[in-house]
């Protein structure tokens, strides 16, 4: 009995080595997979070089486009319209004439200060005579010159008259608004005529107080006008004001836009922008390669396969979507412009070009 016992615990013994046999065999593997090195992931990236481009910083605002002069002629005389020589928007030259006011009654009146100026002159030139040989008295002959002198202001005044009813532009431009017509009575000081001098316009606006540092007389201006939306016009800042709007805290400035070809009209609204800074030669990348994150302004330089973090100050931004660089970059370099999220400083990378 006790041999049998025996020979199954050794049977036992025999099936249990045999069983710790089997595992052992397996064992290695799994230890050793925790121990195996895993290749960094290799991430594809497109790339952009950095380049020289002329950039400029555009501070924007909008306003209002006014004529450079903008006049309300009116008459100097008393009279009636006899002829009218222009209308709403007839273009203008300074000094032509625009309207004529009936003279009849000045002509007459100038023949009569003549007649009596012609007497004045003969009865101060015989009593210049008649002083002389002390015939008459010097107060006698003072009231001859007088009445000669007061003649002739009397028959310039008429002759002013007479020439301001012939209505003449003080400008060359454009009739805005004509306010009379032929036959009506008009006094002195009656509206006739509004006028407009269009080129250049003046684009009056106000932008904010705390970009005062930024503005200069002669600054370059370009505005956009809802009439012509592909078409830049431009112009130079000409007047800065020396006082703050308290209201809403801006400043008010004013540009002179070019308009020879008269396709902008005053009371336009436009979007505009002064250049407060421009550059022949910036660094510029694409945006898509500039990434904005807890503050931090960043982007990938790759070299030799591997992509390098470099923080940056940017600058303008233009409508190609090209971003100024400031610093952070050099020339000739190469940025990544995607699978950027995937990107960490020492990331190896394989830069997809296009066929060619």
């Amino acid at each position: 009995m006790r041999f049998g016992s025996t020979k199954h615990g050794s049977l036992a013994l025999v099936a249990a080595l045999a069983l710790f046999g089997c595992s052992g065999a397996e064992s290695p593997s799994v230890a050793e997979a925790p121990a195996a090195t895993k290749t960094e992931e290799t991430v594809p990236v497109t790339v952009a070089p950095v380049i020289f481009r002329p950039t400029a910083q555009v501070l924007k605002f909008v306003g209002t486009l006014f004529g450079n002069e903008e006049v309300t002629l009116s008459s100097e005389v008393d009279g009636q319209i006899e002829t009218l020589h222009a209308d709403l928007g007839d273009p203008v030259q300074r000094e032509e004439v625009l309207l004529e006011i009936e003279d009849d009654n000045l002509r007459a009146r100038l023949r009569e200060i003549e007649a009596t100026l012609a007497k004045a002159r003969t009865d101060e030139k015989r009593g210049r005579e008649l002083a002389a040989a002390k015939v008459i008295s010097p107060q006698e002959y003072e009231a001859m010159q007088t009445a000669l002198a007061v003649g002739e202001a009397q028959r310039d005044t008429l002759n002013v008259l007479l020439r301001d009813t012939s209505v003449r532009s003080p400008l060359s431009g454009y009739v805005a608004r004509r306010h009379v017509s032929v036959g009506e009575y008009v006094r002195a000081g009656t509206p006739l005529f509004d006028l407009v001098a269009d080129q250049p316009l003046k684009l009056r606006g106000d932008v904010p107080e705390r970009f005062a540092g930024d503005l200069a007389v002669e600054q370059k201006v370009q505005i956009r006008v809802d009439a012509y939306p592909d078409a830049v016009f431009r112009g130079t800042l000409a007047r800065i004001s020396p006082t703050a709007n308290r209201e809403n805290r801006s400043i008010t400035v004013e540009a002179l836009i070019e308009n020879a070809d008269r396709k902008l009209k005053p009371g336009f609204f436009a979007n505009a922008g002064i250049v407060t800074r421009s550059d022949s030669e910036a660094m510029v990348v694409p945006e898509t390669a500039v990434l904005n994150f807890a503050g931090v302004t960043k982007l990938f330089v790759i070299r030799d396969g591997m992509a390098y973090e470099r923080k940056v100050r940017t600058g303008t931004r233009d409508a190609q979507g090209l971003v100024e660089i400031l610093e952070g970059v050099n020339p000739a370099e190469e940025v990544a412009t995607s699978g950027l999220a995937k990107l960490a400083n020492g990331t190896p990378v394989v830069v997809n070009r296009p066929e060619s």
